[in-house]
């Protein structure tokens, strides 16, 4: 979506196989910037992208659900 990722689901049964990186690879090959939102409690997801070179621009609470989530954002 323009530059925002929404997400990325892998089915359970097939994470770690380099599915995810493969469709962030992907996206980055024809994006310039990316940002995205993930639950600060989803720490699998949240190494993932700091391990794609994502920074964390900042941290807030989701007015829907409460939860702590992080900003992170992706240049070229």
């Amino acid at each position: 979506m323009e530059g925002y990722i929404a997400g990325i689901f892998i089915n359970e049964s097939s994470r770690s196989q380099g599915l995810g990186k493969a469709l962030l690879d992907y996206v980055k090959a024809n994006c310039s910037e990316l940002s995205l939102q993930v639950y600060k409690k989803n720490a699998c997801a949240v190494k993932f992208y700091i391990r794609e070179d994502f920074a964390v621009s900042k941290e807030q609470i989701d007015e829907n659900t409460g939860e702590v989530e992080i900003i992170m954002n992706w240049t070229k």
